[in-house]
């Protein structure tokens, strides 16, 4: 799923944090002034940044999965979720405020963050941290928290699916930590 996701990244950071991207008015950039952004090409560092990250992180996943189910592997799960929404926040971050010519009236890199990608990555951030209360503990309401945590995860993917290159690794590594854990009834 993660990898469906990655086109919605690319346009993400072109078309809402016009990373890339030149900002111009008048002449031929018209009366209120429009933006270029570079062509695809332009984005392969991005692709390779957001998708190679994903891609390793699921190895790695692959790795630690072949040890027995046990408190210390399902750390390294919540860890690894970790990374990949710690990775896509850092990420946007930087496509949203490395562009530092001149800009639209009122708008910055930092307010272009705030408002298309902070509200996801928060969502996602408490979904990861019910999800991980839910893989860690061997509680009745565990399996509850960590779906809560998982489906929370998805609706900040759905509010904003640029982020999905990283969130739907995330999720999985979340139900990858209670994999193989005794159930209590």
């Amino acid at each position: 799923m993660a990898f469906v996701f990655g086109p919605w990244a690319l346009g993400l950071v072109r078309e809402t944090l016009h990373f890339n991207c030149s900002w111009g008015i008048g002449g031929e950039w018209g009366p209120e002034g429009s933006w270029l952004c570079a062509d695809g090409i332009g984005y392969l560092g991005v692709a390779v940044g957001l998708g190679g990250m994903s891609a390793l992180l699921l190895v790695v996943g692959l790795l630690v999965s072949v040890g027995r189910p046990s408190r210390g592997r399902a750390v390294a799960f919540v860890v690894l979720a970790a990374v990949s929404i710690g990775w896509i926040g850092c990420w946007t971050y930087y496509a949203a405020t490395f562009y530092s010519t001149p800009r639209p009236a009122g708008e910055t890199g930092w307010g272009l963050w705030v408002a298309a990608v902070l509200p996801s990555i928060i969502l996602c951030t408490i979904g990861l941290i019910v999800g991980a209360v839910g893989a860690l503990t061997l509680r009745r309401w565990s399996a509850v928290a960590l779906w809560c945590g998982i489906g929370l995860a998805i609706v900040g993917t759905a509010l904003q699916p640029g982020i999905g290159v990283a969130t739907f690794v995330s999720s999985g590594m979340l139900a990858a930590a209670a994999g193989g854990r005794e159930s209590v009834r």
